[in-house]
């Protein structure tokens, strides 16, 4: 995914999504390989399947950014 596909706004909504994923993952002890990143953005949209529409999105942008090719 390119940056352009999002506005602005939500390119940095975004990077904050992935950012506090990493410093989850790290403060756990964990790698924070695009592979560990990625599994826990799907665990989270999975947890909060019933969150708000804006939420979900975010997360799956943040998701489609990070993983790995």
């Amino acid at each position: 995914m390119k940056r352009d596909v999002l506005s602005e706004d939500d390119y940095d909504e975004v990077c904050r999504v992935i950012g506090d994923a990493v410093i989850v993952l790290a403060e756990c002890g964990h790698e924070t390989k695009r592979e560990e990143i990625t599994s826990l953005l799907k665990r989270t949209r999975q947890h909060r399947a019933h969150d708000e529409r804006d939420e979900q999105r975010m997360l799956e942008h943040a998701i489609r950014l990070v993983k790995p090719s």
